[in-house]
């Protein structure tokens, strides 16, 4: 059945108006949610490495019962939208999209109480004195509205990929030099993927053992290994989870 254009319109402007509204006001988070909310709630805020790593299912794999967790995914270097976004939580940006109309009618959207920020070596060689301060903002922003804020390294990549890409392997570990000493100057903990999966070479490449085959992305067992660092670097981690 096709609508008139009259009628077309009307929906739009009924869908603008509602996500107006929602935007403004949000959905109330009673009594009855916050107190379902005894876990800590983990947002990763990366791109491939969140959907693949099935980061949800995280909890129940390592049997971290005290937490829930979820990926953000974001396919460019820019994490601004993605930081904006999660600070409105649990309301939500509205968009006139099929999935922000149906964003409308869905539950809120967990409030994070962990923010892990992560990069690809895909956005490198760069140029690193503005990415590091892009880098540092987001993490201050999100710290500033009561966040406990992770910064998570590069994950390498391997030999045959460096030579493939010349100056990503450098650059990228120019930066997480940089993220390390960031860290321990302003108190975030690491959760250090060069360190999981980097091999014992003085280039510090990953380790073949664990691309899926491009030399970029991880295969299962690296996941595996991850699985194991994350939970280290939540025990490690000396920053208090901000009371909900």
């Amino acid at each position: 059945m096709r609508l008139s254009r009259r009628t077309a319109l009307v929906i739009v402007l009924v869908a603008a108006t509602a996500g107006a509204w929602f935007l403004v006001f949000g959905r109330p988070v009673d009594g009855a949610y916050a107190a379902t909310r005894s876990a800590a709630h983990i947002l990763l805020i990366g791109a491939s490495i969140g959907q693949d790593w099935r980061l949800a299912q995280w909890p129940a794999r390592t049997g971290n019962s005290g937490y829930t967790a979820e990926s953000l995914a974001v396919w460019e270097f820019d994490k601004s939208p993605a930081v904006d976004d999660v600070l409105l939580r649990p309301k939500r940006p509205f968009r006139l999209t099929r999935s922000g109309i149906r964003g409308l009618f869905e539950a809120p959207p967990p409030v994070p109480d962990i923010v892990i920020l992560k990069e690809c070596s895909s956005y490198f060689p760069r140029e690193l004195t503005s990415a590091e301060a892009a880098f540092a903002g987001w993490a201050k922003q999100l710290r500033g509205r009561g966040r406990t804020v992770v910064l998570a390294t590069v994950v390498p990549v391997t030999a045959t990929r460096s030579a493939r890409d010349p100056g990503k392997q450098q650059s990228l570990r120019l930066f997480n030099e940089w993220v390390r000493r960031h860290a321990a100057e302003q108190g975030y903990a690491v959760l250090d993927l060069e360190a999981a999966m980097r091999d014992d070479s003085a280039e510090g490449y990953m380790r073949d053992a664990y691309t899926s085959g491009d030399g970029s992305h991880l295969n299962a067992a690296a996941y595996h290994v991850l699985d194991e660092t994350l939970t280290r670097t939540l025990s490690r981690a000396d920053q208090a989870v901000p009371a909900r």
